[in-house]
Order: structure tokens, then sequence, then C-alpha cells
């Protein structure tokens, strides 16, 4: 029994129609999956580092609370110091850049440095 070419073209849209429809919804399933591993993935900020830090050393070393007082000192100290040398590394960064420079490039270059800063303000505010 020879089926009849009307019968195969609805079967091959069927097929197409249903294939269409599957990749849809896994398309939007991967853009969920995908959309909601970026949220989650995000980079901590500082403070819920320096949390989390201080957390697990205290869990894990049973610290004292005047143990975690000290280590709260400690780790402001340090990050004051970290951040004091970042600027310093990128003002000195900045100094180098600017002598290779001609008038011109130097307003530029500023200019880029300003836009810079005002997105890094923008972003720790989110």
């Amino acid at each position: 029994m020879r089926r009849s070419n009307l019968a195969t073209l609805l079967y091959l849209a069927v097929v197409f129609v249903s294939g269409a429809v599957v990749g849809g919804f896994a398309v939007r399933l991967y853009m969920a999956n995908s959309v909601s591993a970026v949220v989650q993935n995000r980079r901590p900020s500082h403070a819920e580092l320096r949390r989390m830090y201080i957390q697990e050393m205290q869990n894990r070393l049973h610290l004292s609370q005047a143990q975690v007082a000290q280590l709260q000192q400690i780790s402001d100290f340090t990050g004051q110091r970290i951040h004091d040398t970042r600027k310093a590394i990128d003002d000195e960064h900045a100094r180098k850049v600017n002598a290779i420079l001609d008038q011109g490039q130097q307003a530029e270059y500023a200019k880029m440095r300003e836009e810079r800063d005002k997105r890094r303000q923008q972003d720790s505010k989110k």
C-alpha cells in the first residue's frame, strides 16, 4: 500500500512543526537558565567577601568574640592598605601614560579616566 504524496507532505510538516516547537521551548529554557546563572554568579561585593571570610574564620577556628573583633580590625586595616596601594599604582600608571602623550592626547586620556571613574561609581552603587 503506497502512501499518497499529500500524506507524506503532511507527515513532514508535522515533524517540522513539532521540531520547531521543541526547539523554541529548548531555547526559552536555556535562556532562562542562562539569565539566572548570571544573576547567581555575580561577583560578591567587598563587604560580602569580608563578611563571608570572617564568618568562615569564626566557624572553622571557633574564634572568641574578642578574636572576631581583632580579626575585623585587621581586615579593616588590610583593606585600607590594599585600597591605598591600588590607588598609588593607578596614579603612577596615569603619570607614566601622560608622559608619553601629547597635549591633545592627554586631554582625551583625562576624559577617558573621568568616564571610567563615573562608571565605577555607578557600578559600586548597584
